[in-house]
């Protein structure tokens, strides 16, 4: 009996540490619950929130979408774009950076010039040995193994070199489609006997050289510009020249200045004061548009355009100016202290002078690299340090107008599914809870608005309505039309399930109750057909997405200078740009491929995750 009665206390103590195994895991592997357990434990949402995560596209979606949307939204932020900026002389640059990163080999040397193309950097130094660096175009960074170490001066032209020796030999290297870096049959012509190159300065396309004579000799294409014509008065008199894309500006041997090139601009019209000698000046430069010219004084004299402030945004400068220098788009003094004073166009950082650039001595510019050498020949360079993902036709950075034409392509996609789910939602709880002529009569609707073709819509709209619209207006236009017509796949989707909803008995006992059919609509059906709209949601996101980019592709959708993806690609029409400048068609076409990708499979998880059907598998 004693036996017996161990038994069944030991089966008592060994009933309950099961229980408790059970319970906290004590011991032993924990019981997979089934799919109608863990819904007893589990309220439905969290159910569906768990299928969710669990689903491995659903990680794979949520990353790519959010990395594209962090991509353009938050990148966006810290790079600001312009839409109307150009520069053209930069069209079509490839991807590459580091266009500041001069050698260190020059560290510590006697640094006696250093010059600028539009990606690259050339140095002289005292011992008259060349250096190059940055991104190489058509060759200028090359520099020739036979150059010697007797060169005196050097010029960087926008893609080609010239250097110039102690003898008044010219060598050039780089683009020389027009012969601008060669002394051609016709420039010996020009040039005496007795008379030797002592001054070179380069631009676009074209190379300008002064004699000791005070002649004007000038290489490469320059009728259009008028370059090609020396006026008779001035030559015999030239001591030195700077020169730009449409003018050159010439110190002549009297400490005067005059002008060369286009004619009838603002920097054409010099201040009378600098070419009738009433001061005397000892070195002149200039910017694009804009002429800066030292005096024996230390004193700074501008004029041409007033763009960028060029002329009222000098900055106040109380001490004497020992040299002056001009990039592109702006213009540089030094001050006797070492001071660099900066002033225009920063959206290449050209005024960006670093707070290490103390006790400089002279300034280097040349388009978009800016450099200042100090007192112990240490160098410290400002200005464009290169492209992420290069340029476009028009010379704009091809990486921020990726970021701000994502915000373009993601937000035209959002209003749009906004539009299509107020006006399916709408239309279909009505159809489907009404029934009847009501019912029939918005379904014929529907039926004719999906019988309208959306692409020859679109593109008659674009036509007809052409420069009436804005860029932004015919932004808000796609938006919209988008929207409108797509409407009525969600409707029927919606009615389907309202016809469903509206006959189980949660509804009859609402209507039993003698709530209003609003009510039942909005509180007791809505939120069972939710569900399903938010995976259409999120499948027609892509989708609109998708179209967006096909429209401005074609040229009807969201315009320029405004970017998108879409119109990003439009360059891909042309073979030339499939051929040359890939990353102008695979890079938006790359974006829209992950947006789209990333939306549909997190929409293929929220259905797989909201279908009962999938979580009792």
């Amino acid at each position: 009996m004693e036996k017996k009665d161990n038994k069944q206390k030991q089966s008592i103590f060994s009933s309950f540490g099961r229980m408790f195994k059970r319970l906290f895991s004590f011991g032993g592997k924990k019981k997979e619950l089934n799919v109608f357990e863990e819904e007893e434990i589990k309220s439905p949402s969290k159910v569906i929130f768990s299928n969710f995560i669990h689903n491995k596209f659903t990680i794979i979606g949520l990353i790519l979408f959010i990395g594209i949307f962090s991509f353009a939204y938050i990148g966006g932020m810290f790079r600001q774009m312009d839409p109307v900026y150009q520069e053209p002389i930069l069209q079509n640059i490839g991807p590459g950076t580091g266009y500041l990163d001069f050698p260190s080999e020059l560290e510590g040397k006697k640094i006696v010039q250093i010059s600028s193309g539009i990606t690259f950097s050339v140095a002289l130094t005292d011992d008259g040995k060349v250096y190059a660096w940055g991104k190489d175009t058509d060759g200028a960074t090359e520099v020739p193994s036979n150059l010697g170490t007797n060169v005196v001066k050097i010029a960087a032209g926008d893609r080609h070199v010239v250097a110039l020796t102690d003898s008044g030999e010219v060598i050039g290297w780089g683009k020389n489609d027009f012969h601008q870096a060669e002394l051609t049959y016709e420039a010996k012509a020009q040039l005496k006997s007795d008379e030797k190159v002592i001054d070179v300065s380069a631009s676009d396309k074209y190379t300008a050289l002064v004699t000791d004579k005070g002649n004007v000799i000038i290489l490469g294409a320059t009728g259009a510009n008028n370059m090609d014509y020396v006026p008779s008065e001035i030559q015999g008199r030239v001591a030195a020249v700077d020169a730009n894309s449409y003018n050159m500006v010439l110190l002549l041997k009297d400490g005067t200045i005059a002008t060369m090139g286009v004619s009838g601009n603002e920097f054409s019209d010099v201040p009378k004061e600098l070419t009738d000698g009433s001061i005397k000046i000892v070195k002149a430069k200039m910017s694009y548009a804009n002429g800066i010219a030292l005096d024996d004084q230390g004193k700074i004299h501008v004029w041409g355009a007033n763009g960028d402030n060029m002329r009222d945004g000098i900055p106040a400068i109380n001490e004497k100016v020992v040299d002056v220098s001009g990039s592109r788009n702006a213009l540089f003094a030094v001050g006797e202290s070492g001071k660099v004073y900066a002033w225009g166009n920063d959206d290449l950082n050209d005024i960006s002078v670093p707070s290490s650039a103390t006790n400089i001595k002279q300034v280097f510019s040349g388009y978009f690299q800016n450099y200042a050498v100090d007192n112990n020949n240490e160098i410290h360079a400002w200005g464009n340090d290169g492209y992420v993902l290069g340029t476009d036709a028009q010379g704009r950075d091809y990486f921020t107008r990726l970021m701000h034409g994502g915000r373009v392509t993601l937000v035209v996609g959002i209003i749009a599914v906004i539009i299509e789910t107020v006006l399916g939602l709408l239309i279909g709880m009505i159809s489907g809870f009404k029934g009847g002529k009501v019912d029939n009569l918005l379904m014929r609707f529907t039926e004719i608005v999906s019988s309208v073709p959306f692409m020859p819509l679109v593109i008659t709209l674009s036509a007809s309505l052409g420069n009436d619209l804005s860029t932004d207006q015919k932004m808000y236009l796609i938006m919209i039309i988008l929207g409108v017509i797509s409407w009525p796949g969600m409707a029927r989707l919606v009615r389907a399930q309202i016809l469903i909803e509206r006959e189980k008995d949660f509804v009859l006992a609402a209507r039993a109750l003698g709530i209003k059919e609003g009510s039942i609509i909005v509180r007791h059906i809505l939120p069972n057909v939710m569900n399903i709209c938010i995976v259409n949601m999120t499948l027609s996101y892509a989708d609109k997405m998708l179209m967006e980019a096909a429209l401005s592709f074609l040229g009807f959708g969201v315009q320029e200078p405004m970017p998108s993806w879409g119109n990003m690609l439009n360059g891909a029409q042309r073979a030339i740009v499939i051929e040359n400048y890939w990353w102008q068609w695979i890079t938006p076409a790359v974006c829209v491929v992950i947006a789209a990708l990333g939306v549909n499979l997190v929409g293929d998880a929220l259905r797989e995750a909201l279908d009962p059907k999938e979580n009792e598998k």
